[in-house]
């Protein structure tokens, strides 16, 4: 392997920002070849999924040595990019003994991981000193990396990567429609979702509302709960048509949610009203689509506060309150106008943390270039 950005991901979190990072740097940078080491069958998998053979997967060795050295023998590797916090002592010393650049990308500590790692602080110095550099999450990230021994010129509070979202062929300058769009619905959200299609197409004549389920199997259920007092569509048989829905649409295929959240007027997004954990918020933002989703998003917290904060979206905690914070957003023109300005303002900020994320790690990787021979 020559001249290729090495990313270590341990899981799947760690994946997901991986992959957006990989994504933004096709796009955005020269670098183009980049192998991905994971410790998880089913990250890998994913990964291998997600990439189509553009990336290469591997395992990462184990952290002996004999392992790591039969790793990257016969290999240049530009720099080692390890996101968030994995620090293999031996993997680290073999990438500096070979002049290669270590970087730990949205770096971050736990509450317990710190004290232990305090408790070793006298051996991590010796492990922290081979890393150049570290861009942590939020300015209390870094202070515990340099809490435990890292030099404070080498680590940088840049903001969080998990939200970001590299979103590839977005629609040019898309037109809204009289949409509304319940995306990424899961199961046990169908009690409360339900029961609200038909006073909203009383309320709201002349709006299709498409509703988006999270798994297909879910579309007969649908289909069968609303074609009683509604006009249902699939909208497989509308895609490459020329009819507009005027009532129901149920959304039974797959890569279409996004395009969705750009015409939309509304767009609630599910997995948030039943606790699964919420999906991502940040779809809807690029479209100045306000967005509602409900009180379980324990996996976007952070984000959905910065959402509320920032008066880009709302927070349902019931069907009653999304019934009417859809109704109300659909007959205020203005205020879904403040609130998709609002929430594109959410956006270049998540893309801002992946600039300079990207700036840095090429200025290290840059200057370790001209420091060798040639």
């Amino acid at each position: 392997m020559r001249d290729v950005l090495w990313i270590h991901a341990a899981s799947v979190g760690e994946a997901v920002i991986a992959e957006n990072l990989v994504n933004y740097m096709v796009s955005r940078t020269s670098f183009s070849r980049f192998v991905i080491t994971t410790n998880t069958d089913y990250t890998r998998d994913l990964l291998m999924k997600r990439f189509d053979q553009r990336v290469q997967v591997l395992y990462l060795p184990f952290d002996l040595p004999c392992a790591v050295n039969r790793f990257m023998k016969g290999s240049s590797f530009k720099a080692l990019i390890i996101i968030e916090t994995e620090l293999w002592p031996n993997l680290i010393w073999a990438a500096q003994a070979r002049k290669i650049p270590v970087i730990i990308a949205n770096g971050r500590i736990s509450d317990r991981t710190v004290r232990n790692y305090r408790s070793l602080s006298f051996f991590l110095r010796h492990v922290l000193s081979s890393i150049d550099l570290v861009l942590a999450q939020s300015h209390d990230q870094a202070a515990r990396f340099i809490s435990i021994g890292m030099d404070p010129s080498r680590v940088r509070d840049v903001g969080n990567l998990k939200y970001y979202r590299f979103l590839n062929h977005l629609p040019d300058a898309p037109s809204k429609e009289n949409l509304i769009v319940f995306g990424s619905i899961k199961e046990k959200e169908l009690p409360i979702i339900l029961p609200l299609i038909e006073p909203l197409r009383k309320e709201l004549p002349g709006h299709a509302i498409y509703l988006v389920p999270r798994d297909l199997r879910l579309v007969n259920t649908l289909e069968t709960e609303l074609s009683e007092k509604l006009r249902v569509t699939r909208f497989s048989a509308l895609k490459n048509s020329e009819t507009r829905a005027l009532d129901v649409v149920i959304v039974d295929t797959i890569g279409d949610l996004v395009s969705l959240y750009s015409k939309s007027l509304v767009a609630f997004v599910g997995g948030s009203l039943a606790p699964y954990g919420g999906q991502n918020l940040l779809e809807p933002l690029f479209f100045a689509t306000p967005v509602l989703f409900g009180p379980h998003v324990e996996n976007f917290r952070e984000i959905a506060d910065r959402i509320l904060s920032a008066k880009a979206g709302m927070l349902v905690h019931d069907g009653r309150e999304l019934l009417e914070a859809v109704t109300l957003l659909i007959k205020n023109p203005q205020l879904r106008q403040t609130m998709g300005d609002a929430g594109l303002q959410v956006i270049r900020e998540q893309e801002a943390v992946m600039t300079e994320t990207v700036r840095l790690i090429t200025e290290v990787i840059w200057k370790n270039s001209a420091a060798s021979p040639s």
